[in-house]
């Protein structure tokens, strides 16, 4: 493993600026992941049919259908297929949204001869506020259209002869984010991705908030995606975390961190323990900046390899992630950071344990030559305190770090911090 980084890092450090840098690296990335999930053979995409169960569908409850993949190709598929479908709902008044079906069972490779067929189930909720003749659309799939009958979610209201006829009018667009789908028919490959919080310290000069998403960059249910399975893997993801002195009176940020990163993950490994609930590959480049100038400037570059095991016991809901990580740099700014690597160093190590419905830890291990650095975070979930009104988590975080903020990386800071975040 260690020829292996210092191989990246010698293929990083060739000519070349920091673009053809940057593509030689994900070029590698593509290389590392066709060899973790080797790509079906090239076909036509699979032909889809949705069949939802011949009952009664109650509108804002989950229910399980059934999606038929008929290969109409004349060589055989072989691959996974996708663990999740994004589909578009409209009722009869014209009022549409996105929804995403879930696979319901374990995602093993699949074979289907030429002509034939496999079915897979999946989950699925329809909106409450959705009633009467739904036509739903599977993105991707023209072919796969179909009309379902909902029953409402809660009675509706009968009018009576002293209302007015437009009384019983439909609401044809009832919140903003109804209308809003019918133009974003993306929206579905955004998700979280770092945790996110808003944290006031004891010392109200070490406060800090953090923001983070993900975004899947190909349609899972491509052809592309079929044909190179890891491409469903394939995410750009921007975190933000800014230091922010609010014992000042002007209350300034006393430094930012924009992380832009280019990463893949893997699906869940085949060949894992039984034991283990999840194993996970994640390799990626990243960006990190904190966008002054001069002599505040500070910039680097890292290329990561982090594998994810998972082991999880769902009658308790109890959880345990271990997630070690091995870096390098490159096009490290000499000029400003030069020594950077010594303090933040070339492994991480992360622990995260809990119940899902309950308490979290998650504690992250820096080992760099001039120290080890500690964060731990303790998360808890406010609605279990508010009868479930509140939905966020109450955040407690303890740092004892080198390099916790570009401004002043070689400096060691010591900090807790209260406050509240969306995204543990």
């Amino acid at each position: 493993m260690q020829r292996y980084f210092v191989a990246i890092k010698n293929l990083l450090n060739s000519t070349g600026g920091a673009s053809a840098n940057f593509l030689k690296l994900v070029m590698l990335l593509v290389a590392i992941f066709c060899y973790f999930s080797p790509p079906a053979a090239a076909q036509d995409p699979l032909s889809l049919m949705l069949k939802f169960p011949a009952v009664r569908i109650q509108a804002g409850e989950p229910l399980t259908l059934k999606v038929y993949f008929y290969n109409e190709a004349q060589t055989g598929f072989s691959g996974a297929l996708p663990e999740n479908l994004s589909m578009r709902l409209r009722s009869a008044d014209e009022n549409a949204t996105l929804v995403t079906a879930v696979e319901t069972g374990e995602s093993t490779p699949t074979d289907i001869a030429p002509g034939q067929f496999t079915v897979k189930d999946y989950s699925l909720e329809v909106p409450a506020s959705f009633a009467g003749p739904v036509e739903i659309f599977l993105l991707g799939h023209p072919e796969s259209t179909l009309l379902l009958n909902t029953v409402a979610a809660q009675p509706v209201a009968q009018k009576t002869e002293a209302e007015p006829d437009h009384a019983a009018a439909p609401e044809y667009y009832p919140t903003l984010e109804s209308l809003f789908s019918l133009y974003q028919p993306y929206v579905v490959n955004f998700s979280a991705y770092e945790p996110m919080y808003f944290l006031v310290g004891t010392d109200p000069a070490k406060s800090k908030f953090q923001i983070s998403f993900k975004y899947r960059l190909f349609n899972p249910s491509g052809s592309l995606s079929q044909a190179f399975p890891w491409l469903r893997g394939l995410h750009f993801a921007y975190t933000q975390t800014s230091f922010w002195d609010l014992a000042s009176d002007s209350e300034p940020f006393e430094d930012t961190s924009y992380k832009p990163e280019l990463f893949l993950l893997s699906s869940n490994w085949k060949n894992r323990p039984r034991w283990l609930q999840g194993l996970f590959f994640q390799a990626g480049v990243q960006h990190e900046s904190n966008g002054r100038g001069e002599g505040f400037s500070r910039s680097t570059n890292t290329a990561y390899l982090k594998p994810i095991l998972v082991f999880y016991h769902p009658g308790s809901a109890l959880g345990l992630q271990l997630s070690p990580k091995l870096l390098t740099y490159f096009n490290n700014d000499d000029a400003t950071n030069p020594d950077l690597a010594e303090y933040r160093g070339y492994s991480e190590f992360e622990i995260k344990f809990g119940q899902a419905t309950g308490l979290v830890s998650t504690t992250q291990l820096r080992f760099a030559a001039k120290g080890t650095s500690l964060q731990t975070d303790l998360t808890y979930p406010i609605s279990k305190l508010l009868k479930s009104n509140f939905d966020m988590f109450l955040h407690i975080q303890y740092s004892n770090a080198l390099a916790e903020s570009l401004i002043s990386y070689r400096d060691r800071s010591e900090s807790l911090r209260l406050g509240f975040s969306f995204v543990r």
